[in-house]
């Protein structure tokens, strides 16, 4: 073939090749794309959203906000919302009233956007120093009715609570009536998230071989050791440890040091990636849950890749597993040995329901556990006040991303000794769930001598 015939035919063939890659590629791709991009639009669902400011955090383009119930999605809450549009974050201050709308994905990512100040800080304030008194509520020339204990100290709308009695709400400065210490204002001075340091010793730690943690909480703004916490629980520092594949839970409690840092001792159950969640309340912050990654010596896996996949119990009565407390761990597991019983208790079964079914992302959940004994099958009735709550539940989502921390609706007489005080049969447990998938779900309750845990895995549905 000459030449001139190979090129003739390399040019139809070059011709052909791009008719081809016209006609069957890129038209089709473009014509596709406004239905791909319809087809994720109504993925999304959008809702009507008002509510107040408390914080805003820049560098994380998040604020947190005060809502109103939002129909068909939310009930009314606090928590933190990506804010996409720069100009409205940095126009948002603490005390603004906004109108927006909340985008929501079929994944369960939220953020909002269309965001209108309708209200400012400032504004209100002006509006209300310019109201006359009697238009207020509150007529100058006639004396009001003095406030009982409940309503001066259990205010849940004070600005004002004590460090060491968190129950304790006013709307006025003064002194905590329990404890005389100087109540603080619940509007963090430090809104930003703070800072954790983890050392261990050793640093790269053996399965069954003593382990400590040393841990320093760190002010964002000017990198000094914090030294002042309010006590939560009973306790200024929560730490939960748990292994990548779940099989590992443990809730204890660090002992402070002189110099703020906090310290303890453990053992790892198993080899592997570990996490830790520290849950505390900086005085000049709010109440933060940090966490941070280690692996014990020998682990070679993946962060993602080494997740745990889980299925949804369908068997919701179980045992639960004790641990006995004793002097040399009661510190640690946080129980305060004098309000124990003389003996252990005997087995504890415990059965989970839901208020509603299919569980589903952005909506409270009522999680309804019944204590029965394991041996007689009667309700269990002589639960003990366990760091001042009936029960404390740790949820994570199975990739550990998520992670909430809840506590039993009914409280406990925070005036009445503990010693004194049984609960049980029946506790609830209000939680929100922020994404659809399967969640481990770890509650523990305190009878007799042993703190008893209990495991679940939750499906939470697509809305």
């Amino acid at each position: 073939m000459s030449l001139h015939k190979v090129g003739l035919l390399r040019h139809r063939l070059s011709r052909w090749c791009l008719v081809w890659l016209v006609s069957s590629v890129i038209v089709p791709l473009f014509i596709g794309m406004p239905d791909a991009i319809a087809q994720d639009q109504a993925a999304q669902q959008r809702y009507e959203f008002v509510g107040e400011v408390q914080s805003v955090d820049k560098t994380k383009k998040r604020a947190t906000i005060k809502h109103e119930a939002i129909k068909g999605y939310m009930d009314a809450m606090t928590m933190p919302f990506l804010i996409k549009d720069e100009k409205a974050l940095d126009e948002m201050q603490p005390g603004d009233r906004i109108s927006a709308t909340i985008v929501v994905t079929a994944e369960g990512a939220t953020w909002l956007e269309k965001i209108i100040i309708t209200a400012s800080k400032n504004t209100r304030a002006q509006e209300s120093s310019d109201k006359p008194l009697g238009v207020m509520g509150v007529p100058g020339d006639q004396p009001t009715s003095p406030q009982t204990y409940a309503q001066r100290f259990n205010d849940p709308t004070g600005l004002y609570t004590c460090p060491m009695h968190l129950s304790i709400r006013t709307k006025t400065p003064g002194k905590c009536p329990k404890c005389g210490m100087e109540l603080m204002s619940v509007e963090p001075q430090i809104p930003e998230e703070f800072d954790l340091q983890l050392a261990m010793t050793p640093k790269l730690p053996l399965p069954n071989q003593p382990l400590q943690l040393h841990l320093t909480v760190l002010n964002p703004r000017n990198g000094a050791t914090v030294k002042q916490f309010a006590l939560m629980h009973d306790r200024m520092f929560h730490l939960f440890l748990v292994s990548q594949d779940l099989s590992d839970f443990q809730h204890i409690h660090p002992q402070q040091l002189e110099d703020g840092s906090f310290v303890i001792e453990t053992t790892l159950k198993r080899p592997g990636l570990y996490k830790v969640y520290a849950d505390f309340y900086p005085l000049e912050g709010a109440p933060q849950m940090l966490h941070k990654y280690f692996a014990t010596r020998g682990w070679r896996g993946e962060v993602l890749g080494g997740q745990v996949s889980l299925k949804s119990d369908t068997q919701l009565t179980k045992p639960a597993v004790p641990v006995t407390v004793t002097k040399e761990n009661a510190d640690k597991l946080g129980v305060e040995l004098p309000a124990l019983e003389a003996k252990p208790a005997g087995g504890l079964n415990v059965t989970l329901s839901f208020d509603e079914t299919p569980v589903v992302p952005g909506k409270n959940v009522t999680l309804k556990y019944h204590l029965t004994d394991a041996v007689t099958g009667q309700p269990v009735r002589d639960l003990i006040p366990y760091l001042s709550a009936w029960g404390h539940t740790l949820i994570l989502s199975a990739d550990q991303s998520e992670v909430l921390h809840s506590h039993p609706e009914t409280p406990i007489d925070l005036d009445a000794p503990i010693a004194t005080q049984r609960g049980g049969p029946d506790l609830s447990f209000d939680v929100l769930f922020p994404a659809p998938g399967i969640y481990r779900v770890w509650t523990q309750f305190l009878r007799g001598r042993q703190v008893f845990t209990v495991v679940y895995d939750i499906q939470v549905k697509r809305l």
